[in-house]
């Protein structure tokens, strides 16, 4: 029986972290275990983000639809890195952290 309710308590915290946000190592932290074995359970329970949900949570900001084929032009023909090309496009204020080296 307390099998039982560890595997619900882990799985409660997969959920919580992938609903707030959080990244991969900190939920991975929490449960002591590795990023695969929290990456196969979320599979498992159905909650894993989409590329598209990734890559912005990766990046940090949300790329709007209207200005997607400005972002990505910038990336790839002017050289320039994702928060370079936000603070270009207003996507990120002026107080933000600089772009990371």
């Amino acid at each position: 029986m307390r099998t039982k309710s560890k595997c619900d308590a882990r799985r409660k915290i997969i959920l919580d972290g992938y609903r707030n946000n959080e990244p991969l190592k900190d939920i991975a932290a929490k449960i002591g275990c590795s990023l695969a074995s929290v990456k196969v359970s979320a599979s498992k329970l159905g909650c894993t983000r989409t590329h598209k949900e990734a890559a912005a949570f990766r990046r940090g900001f949300h790329i709007p639809e209207h200005k997607r084929d400005d972002y990505y032009q910038l990336m790839v023909a002017g050289n320039y890195r994702a928060r370079e090309c936000a603070l270009i496009l207003g996507l990120l204020g002026s107080g933000s952290k600089s772009p990371q080296i």
